[in-house]
């Protein structure tokens, strides 16, 4: 009985593995896990817990396949087209909800053609992307920029990051009908589980390590660090993630240096030169990590 506890709870671990690779091996893993733990253990080995976890991290991004660089970039482009795409939703999503809280209610038509119609654009193609139907949304992402700056400028006038999501994502959805046919598409739950961790990262609270309250401060501070740690201990493990968020950062710093083109190069601005500077460092970062992995197998 405490072993099929145990092997439940394995099996539950074993899930960071893709299902292709879970269904040719996890039989064998877990017999090997089961044979070597003691008959009343009920839980599984901190250290072998996060030894599975990492090690199917380290499987998703292509570490078991034939050509682990091919997986990584074309798997890291379609990470990086829905991250972008799911940033600028969220963006779009929180500054039209502020225009109802502060007077759209007055001009209800007006909020839906400046906000409304990218929000819904950039959400369809989210979706579409989401499901795995790469055509549908390479089309929905060209309306994305199209139909909204046709029906409104002002998201276009003022450069906001909404506006910019889309046509940061478009050249990687359409670079994503070119996927080898040996590359197997990213699993649909993988997808959204990747996408939430980048918009995760944006959503950290970094702005408020400024308040003057120590306490707030400090608490902000933690949450700052640990946040960044997870990830950074994920991304390390499945590289597709540093390649899904490094464009993620090109949405502020092209809202920055449109509307004050000296912050191009100034390291002063938070979203200018430092956040892409930031991403620059993931991409090397992944490509560096992955043929160092390369060279180790």
């Amino acid at each position: 009985m405490s072993h099929d506890i145990l092997e439940r709870r394995y099996r539950a671990l074993l899930r960071a593995y893709p299902a292709d690779y879970r269904q040719e091996r996890a039989d064998e893993l877990l017999e090997i896990l089961i044979s070597e733990a003691p008959a009343t253990r009920r839980w599984p080995d901190p250290r072998q817990a996060v030894a599975l976890v990492r090690a199917g991290l380290r499987v998703r991004s292509g570490s078991a396949a034939r050509r682990p660089t091919a997986v990584l970039f074309w798997q890291g482009l379609h990470l990086a087209a829905m991250a972008v795409l799911a940033l600028g939703a969220v963006i779009g999503l929180d500054d039209t909800i502020e225009r109802f809280e502060f007077g759209g209610l007055d001009d209800p038509l007006d909020v839906l053609l400046d906000d409304g119609a990218n929000l819904i654009m950039t959400a369809a193609a989210l979706a579409t992307l989401a499901l795995g139907r790469q055509r549908l949304a390479a089309v929905l992402v060209v309306a994305a920029i199209a139909v909204p700056t046709a029906a409104s400028q002002n998201l276009f006038a003022n450069s906001m990051p909404q506006w910019w999501a889309p046509v940061v994502a478009a050249p990687l959805v359409l670079a994503g009908l070119r996927r080898p046919a040996d590359v197997p598409a990213v699993e649909r739950g993988n997808g959204v589980l990747a996408t939430l961790g980048v918009v995760a990262l944006h959503l950290v609270p970094v702005d408020r390590l400024s308040i003057v309250d120590p306490v707030q401060q400090g608490l902000v501070a933690i949450v700052t660090v640990g946040a960044f740690a997870a990830f950074l201990w994920v991304a390390t493990a499945d590289q597709r993630l540093l390649l899904a968020a490094a464009p993620t950062f090109a949405l502020g710093w092209l809202h920055q240096v449109m509307v004050y083109p000296e912050s191009a190069m100034s390291l002063y601005r938070a979203e200018a030169l430092p956040s892409m500077i930031v991403a620059v460092a993931m991409v090397l970062g992944a490509l560096a990590m992955t043929r160092r992995r390369q060279a180790r197998a």
